[in-house]
């Protein structure tokens, strides 16, 4: 490589020097009348003490600037892909160098700092829980999720032990498993500060350059659908025994009606009747489970509905009923009242709280049905005056199978679902269904449904 600038100027310069001093040399020589031998080894010396001069200040140049050519040239290889080296041979055009690889390079930090925190953005808008564990098993990062579902601060300083941190050890745990066996790992663990959650752990090392042994660990809430689990569970359970009770008790009677249908006809009659009556009562769960079914299906045939008419024939479907148990049933219905709705689903809504009341209501006992409506809702209300439900028992009295007094339920008839139904369809249409009951004095069920119908489905 040739000199760079600067360290050409310098030996031009020590090799001027040289020739001023041989030519002084030479001009004192000439004054003096003769060149002797001693000045001519004067300039002959102070010519070599110039070239000496000028090479070893060459090298002392040249030899850093190599170096440092060199260094910004493995600079540009690594951090600076594809670029075009123009070899610089001054310090000049070795800034000019410099100067543009920086100018790279801080365009590639602001790319790389605007990627880092759009995969922030993206990670703290997941619905999941994500946390970032060191290979000693210390908490580096949690987003928002994560933080929310085990109480942590916003400001939680990273590094501290994950166990102690998170409260739980199945998670420390999860990401060794997956460290050493550098394969992902799962698990379910179940949370209980600050509200109870059970979460779907999956954790997997992150492919770090170097042994850094970086773990992830994702999560994902199925409370709800453990929830659903066992709900359904519970349903297929309490529908067995429910179906069960009343199909051992026809095929008993119809055993014993066999037997005593010959010597004791009036024995057998009675049989008959009880047959009939658990028959019956067959019958209803089965079409109150049909309802169910249907309702939580979630398929609405909305049309305009007029509430006022609707009510009139579901109450007066009752009418027999409720003289025969020596009940009033009384309306009090505002006019023109209308929505867009399921009209099937909402008789079936009233026929249920209608059914209950006048099921439940003792003789010479009332029961009252109202309707008001104003511009954005209808608000639709049955009262009886029965005996009243617990306030401990309220909050449940919507669950499938659910029956405050289990005993007269089943001596009434009552299935248990009638409440659950109405509720769904309460919900199915927008509106909602609350209870006020007291004991001894009877209870009100009111229903509000938005005039306008049910809500668009989620597209």
């Amino acid at each position: 490589m040739r000199p760079p600038g600067p360290a050409g100027l310098v030996l031009t310069g020590y090799l001027a020097m040289a020739v001023l001093a041989v030519a002084a040399v030479v001009a004192v020589a000439v004054a003096a009348g003769g060149v002797t031998p001693t000045l001519v080894a004067v300039a002959a010396g102070l010519l070599v003490v110039a070239v000496l001069l000028a090479v070893l200040t060459v090298r002392s140049v040249s030899r850093p600037f190599a170096s440092l050519s060199r260094a910004v040239h493995r600079l540009a290889d690594s951090a600076v892909p594809g670029w075009r080296w123009t070899e610089p041979d001054h310090l000049e055009g070795l800034a000019t160098e410099l100067a543009a690889i920086t100018t790279r390079l801080r365009d590639r930090l602001d790319e790389l700092t605007e990627e880092r925190d759009r995969a922030g953005q993206i990670v703290d808008a997941l619905d999941d829980g994500v946390l970032l564990l060191d290979g000693a098993g210390r908490l580096l990062v949690a987003n928002p999720a994560a933080r929310t579902w085990f109480g942590l601060p916003d400001d939680l300083r990273p590094g501290l032990p994950a166990q102690r941190v998170l409260g739980v050890s199945q998670i420390a745990e999860l990401a060794e498993t997956a460290a050493e066996t550098r394969a992902p790992a799962t698990c379910i663990v179940s949370v209980v500060f600050p509200e109870y959650r059970t979460l779907a752990l999956r954790a997997f090392s992150l492919a770090d350059r170097g042994p850094t042994g970086r773990i992830v660990v994702t999560m994902t809430d199925i409370t709800q659908r453990r929830r659903l689990e066992v709900l359904r569970r519970d349903f297929v359970a309490n529908a067995s025994h429910e179906l069960k009770t009343p199909v051992a008790a026809v095929r008993v009677l119809a055993e014993t009606l066999l037997t005593a249908l010959p010597d004791d006809p009036e024995a057998a009659h009675g049989f008959a009747v009880r047959i009939g009556r658990e028959a019956e009562r067959l019958d209803t769960l089965v079409r109150d489970l049909l309802d169910l079914s249907r309702v939580e299906r979630g398929t609405l045939d909305v049309e305009p509905v007029d509430l006022v008419g609707l009510a009139k024939e579901v109450v007066g479907g009752y009418a027999d009923r409720a003289e025969e148990r020596r009940i009033k049933l009384r309306t009090e219905l505002q006019p023109n009242v209308a929505m867009r709705g399921d009209r099937a689903q909402l008789g079936l809504l009233l026929s249920n709280l209608v059914d209950n009341a006048v099921r439940y209501t003792s003789p010479k006992g009332t029961v009252r049905v109202r309707l008001d409506g104003s511009e954005s809702r209808a608000v639709l209300q049955v009262t009886d005056t029965g005996e009243g439900i617990p306030a401990s028992e309220l909050s449940r009295i919507f669950e499938r199978f659910y029956r405050v007094d289990k005993a007269r339920a089943r001596r009434t008839g009552g299935t248990g679902l009638g409440l659950a139904i109405v509720r769904h369809v309460a919900e199915s249409h927008g509106g909602t269904v609350t209870v006020d009951s007291e004991l001894g004095r009877g209870t009100t069920f009111t229903v509000t449904l938005p005039i306008a119908g049910p809500p668009s489905p989620a597209v």
